[in-house]
């Protein structure tokens, strides 16, 4: 067994990260390091300082998900694939599977791979998406069993099986994700202004500390952007006073367009594509109006997706499996035909 110290160049970062950080630090849902290997066994050394919520990591192998483990607290070695064939190599990714909590001093760092195997870097995929969200692109509810509505709990969530997850691999993308449960385009589930995507998405990690810094300028551009919030914003709406309503609703629609106007900065060159739905179409109307005002203001390339909704529920009363892989197909479907891959 050889021990493979992280940052290596063999090893391909995954995911929102600063190349200038000489820590592998895993900030948001999905991100980690891939990377080409044939080996009998992978471990991997590891550090959380969630101090409430355990952490999760997970493997993806050739794509598809075959490990997931709890974090506890400090630094430690987790085994991650035991009993392979060393004669066959795979695309191995590990990732971080859970979101930023509260009770985080820090990012999840990946301080090392240890295995019997040789690391190659993997081969470049074409595409480079990145996806904004809240509780549904971090994959809330995807693990654990139906009717599960009160324990907020990192177990019950998992990026691995959610729809981010699902169309980077059919598209053979890489994928970053900007997503926190709960928050919205304006306001959050329980009505707070402060807890908008909008308010962070500079930052290459606002919510956790260490990552109140800039979001770095020198990462590959995404080729697509796909926003999935408006969930937490149609909660937060009622919420308010009926006298109240108009207004909110009308902040909801400038701050839509504020984020839009804020990636199109970041990527010139990107699909934006608005992509609503899976619980419930409330603010549909105000969404699909923010993107037609971005649109006469001159930006062709934003575009809007009613997603249908899901027809089972999976933990937390949020969207099962099934439903995840649903939205994806649909987001796969569009996404083909505005970057003319068909």
């Amino acid at each position: 067994m050889q021990r493979f110290q992280l940052p290596d160049q063999r090893f391909l970062p995954i995911g929102r990260h600063d190349p200038a950080e000489t820590e592998q630090n895993l900030w948001w849902s999905g991100s980690g390091v891939r990377v080409k290997l044939a080996c009998k066994r992978l471990d991997v050394e590891a550090t959380s300082t969630a101090a409430d919520h355990a952490q999760w990591l997970g493997v993806l192998v050739d794509g598809a998900p075959v490990t997931r483990l709890p974090m506890t607290q400090g630094t430690h070695t987790y085994p991650l694939l035991v009993g392979l064939d060393d004669h066959f190599p795979h695309e191995i990714t590990i990732l971080r599977d859970t979101q930023p909590s509260y009770d985080e001093a820090g990012a999840v760092v990946l301080n090392a791979v240890i295995t019997d195997g040789t690391p190659e870097a993997p081969a470049a995929r074409p595409l480079m998406l990145e996806f904004i969200g809240d509780s549904l692109t971090v994959g809330e509810g995807t693990m654990g069993p139906y009717g599960e509505g009160q324990e907020w709990r990192m177990l019950f969530v998992s990026h691995m099986p959610a729809f981010p997850t699902l169309v980077a691999e059919e598209m053979k993308a890489d994928k970053r994700v900007v997503a926190l449960g709960g928050w919205g385009a304006a306001r959050s589930w329980d009505n707070q202004p402060d807890s908008r995507i909008g308010r962070i998405y500079g930052q290459l990690c606002g919510v956790t500390p260490g990552g109140e810094v800039p979001a770095p300028t020198d990462e590959r551009p995404a080729d697509a952007v796909i926003i999935n919030l408006g969930t937490n914003d149609s909660s937060a709406l009622t919420k308010v006073e009926p006298n109240e309503l108009p207004l909110v609703r009308a902040e909801l629609r400038t701050r839509a367009v504020e984020l839009m106007e804020m990636v199109r900065a970041r990527y010139p060159q990107a699909v934006i594509l608005w992509a609503y739905g899976l619980c419930g179409h409330a603010v549909e109307d105000i969404l699909k109006g923010a993107v037609e005002d971005v649109r006469a203001n001159g930006d062709q390339n934003a575009h809007y997706l009613s997603l249908s909704d899901a027809k089972t529920l999976g933990a937390r009363m949020h969207p099962s499996r099934d439903a995840h892989r649903q939205a994806a197909r649909e987001i796969v479907n569009e996404l083909k035909k505005l970057l003319k891959l068909e």
